[in-house]
């Protein structure tokens, strides 16, 4: 009897073989049982890089470091990045990694729409659905959500936050389907709220100003007039739209450094004119020159105010502009959208700008904007073809973003390196044909790349050019070097080898996996869906169904294979919706017998089918197990010969933290490590996820 184990507690017996187990261990203090963790890395366009090419809010930290909120739409991942400018990395903070952000199965609530900051530089922050906090000098252990699940705060749509002089914390939200709208103030120091929901306040910009004689405004909207608190007497004035009164308010951070505050003022209510000005905290204004910008359809979008009289805008075309407090300076456009979100500058006078398609940042010397987006930044696909590992540890991947926008990526640790067209000059350009590649894979002997772009051919890259192998096929199902340095493909042809400039075709045998033979020179291993084969281009091992009786070479199929280091090679076989003739073959290649696991024998293996992927260094066998629809029993499994281990996959592809996250593993590459290894798996529609293996310290 097999014992199945589950991970997360790593209990090697149950019942009595435990207590037998544990007598022995008494009895002889020399005997120890190896303990292993395992531990889950994931790696998405939502939590690494900048996290989204949606970003709608920023903060420059006094470092001169930026804060941005990016999300995916898609998949409702995201949340806030920092990057770190001279080591070229993004620090994330993503509901990926931390789930008190929110599940992704509620709309709205990692996106980051505003940014304010408190005394001790913690992050307030206005999201889809109430509100976050945040502290950079803490970490992730300080974040904290609001939500009207968990607080008086209204749960729909919140468009700002702004952090009183009193340390009160303000929102303004609008109604949704699942959350209402209104302001409400929220003191930390007491935990105490206040909450406007049918007055009509709330659902735009937020701006809090000065108030002569002590205390401070709170500007908002009341449907469409606008609307101000006053700290001191603890009401609100609705301001009607007539000439001379505040119109709309420009974004946010409207209130510069002398307590003056960005407004639209109307000129002409009855026509609908109003104009871009400065109202004062005693309520006059301070008739600035005409912004540039403000003609019809392109008003001010995003402002940051500075100094005495002085801010910066973005306009509706994303065109950036500064008032120095008399004249106006167009600086450029950070991106051609009418989707520009935020904007802020650091103490050295380098602007950056975010919305539609991620981030911008302008050189104060030079005056150009350098662009910052997922396929520059991040490891930018849900669904990976293909994986594989560098000699130096780094690691490619297939990548697509969308139409146009794809190649592949370069994980070297700590960054992601875009291989496409919209690199900006971070990366590497992709000069091919399509946006995808179905095959990569890195050659031992030399570290160098070779791709399949999607039906182009084969191509190498050594780092600075291309180079195209001429293979015999347009698509290459796949590539692997033998001890000897020779590349090997398998394609709709067959199976071929490349002998100096050569290909070679030395069997019609197709297979979609190859292996390198851990063992014998120039010797790699293919799988069909009727056999298996070993060969090195003139000597072949081969196994079909024929050498199986236990299986049904009418119905069944080769489903995957894992060749271990002692010659022993493991075969998945099955037919979908016939779980009872599924099994699982030890062939050991030196003796040429083998065992067979059968589902109808009652295995001891979870799941009704699997699919071996890989084999590891302590002897396991990692294989995908997966059973007829609605049974909802899949995800990935060992087997060291003894003992079973499983990690289950959500039974229908919802998110969680944790685990594998979807059962759908198209690759699986083993990447050893000091003290272990790392499973390195392209998890379709959940990017790349990463189980590390380790013995614990002092265990051998």
């Amino acid at each position: 009897m097999i014992p199945l184990l589950e991970n997360k507690e790593m209990k090697y017996w149950t019942g009595t073989m435990a207590l037998l187990a544990l007598a022995t261990m008494e009895a002889n203090a020399q005997i120890r049982i190896p303990q292993e963790s395992f531990s889950w890395k994931y790696y998405r366009p939502s939590n690494t890089g900048i996290q989204g090419d949606w970003c709608d809010a920023l903060w420059i930290a006094p470092n001169g470091n930026p804060w941005i909120g990016g999300y995916d739409p898609s998949f409702e991942e995201g949340g806030i990045s920092q990057f770190i400018q001279a080591e070229n990395r993004w620090f994330n903070v993503s509901n990926v990694d931390y789930p008190v952000i929110g599940h992704p199965e509620k709309t709205g609530i990692t996106r980051v729409g505003d940014i304010d900051i408190d005394a001790s530089s913690g992050m307030w922050m206005a999201t889809g659905r109430g509100g976050l906090y945040y502290n950079p000098t803490i970490g992730p252990s300080s974040l904290r959500r609001f939500g009207d699940d968990n607080s008086p705060i209204p749960g729909g749509w919140n468009k700002g936050v702004e952090v009183a002089p009193d340390g009160s914390v303000w929102f303004s939200s609008y109604s949704t389907i699942w959350g209402g709208g209104g302001m409400a103030k929220y003191t930390p120091s007491t935990n105490q709220w206040q909450v406007w929901t049918t007055e009509g306040y709330g659902g735009g910009e937020l701006a809090i100003q000065p108030q002569p004689g002590g205390g401070y405004f709170v500007w908002t909207m009341s449907n469409t007039d606008s609307a101000r608190y006053s700290s001191t007497t603890g009401l609100w004035t609705v301001l009607p739209r007539v000439n001379g009164n505040p119109a709309y308010f420009p974004g946010k951070n409207l209130t510069d450094s002398a307590g003056n505050t960005w407004m639209y003022k109307w000129t002409n209510a009855t026509l609908n004119e109003y104009k871009l000005d400065l109202r004062r905290p005693n309520g006059t204004w301070a008739n600035i020159p005409d912004a540039p910008f403000d003609v019809p359809f392109n008003n001010a979008k995003c402002t940051r105010a500075l100094g005495p009289n002085q801010a910066i805008f973005l306009d509706g075309g994303g065109t950036a502009y500064r008032f120095d407090g008399s004249t106006w300076n167009n600086l450029g456009t950070w991106n051609a959208t009418v989707y520009s979100e935020d904007i802020d500058i650091d103490s050295g006078g380098n602007i950056w700008a975010c919305g539609a398609q991620g981030a911008a940042k302008r050189d104060a010397t030079t005056g150009i904007w350098q662009r910052y987006r997922i396929t520059n930044t991040s490891q930018y696909d849900m669904f990976n073809n293909d994986l594989t590992i560098d000699p130096a540890g780094g690691i490619y991947a297939c990548a697509n973003a969308g139409t146009g926008y794809g190649g592949m990526v370069r994980f070297d640790g700590t960054r992601w390196i875009g291989f496409n067209n919209y690199e900006y000059g971070l990366g590497h350009p992709w000069p091919f044909p399509t946006d995808n590649s179905t095959k990569v894979y890195v050659r031992p002997s030399n570290g160098q790349v070779v791709v399949n772009p999607m039906f182009n051919g084969l191509h190498n890259f050594d780092g600075s050019s291309w180079f195209n192998y001429n293979a015999p096929s347009d698509t290459t199902y796949d590539v692997i070097e033998d001890s000897l340095g020779r590349l090997w493909i398998s394609y709709y042809g067959g199976l071929a080898v490349r002998n100096g400039s050569t290909w070679t075709n030395v069997s019609p045998e197709i297979g979609i996996k190859l292996q390198r033979d851990p063992i014998l020179p120039g010797t790699i291993w293919i799988m069909s869906s009727q056999g298996i084969m070993r060969t090195d281009g003139t000597n072949f091992y081969t196994r079909t169904f024929d050498d199986f009786p236990e299986l049904d070479a009418q119905s069944d199929s080769f489903k995957g294979f894992a060749v271990q280091s002692n010659g022993v090679v493991w075969i998945g076989a099955n037919t979908i919706n016939l779980p009872n003739q599924s099994s699982l073959i030890r062939l050991d290649t030196n003796t040429g017998s083998y065992r067979a696991f059968r589902k109808a024998d009652g295995w001891p293996f979870p799941g009704e089918y699997l699919m071996p992927l890989a084999a590891t260094p302590d002897g396991k066998v990692w294989m995908q197990y997966d059973s007829d629809y609605l049974t909802a029993l899949r995800g990935l499994c060992w087997f060291d010969g003894k003992k079973v281990g499983k990690f289950p996959a959500p039974p229908f592809g919802d998110p969680q933290w944790g685990g594998l996250p979807h059962a759908a593993i198209t690759d699986l590459e083993v990447k050893v490590i000091r003290g272990g290894y790392q499973l390195w798996m392209s998890c379709a529609s959940r990017g790349i996820a990463v189980l590390t293996v380790t013995k614990r310290p002092g265990e051998r």
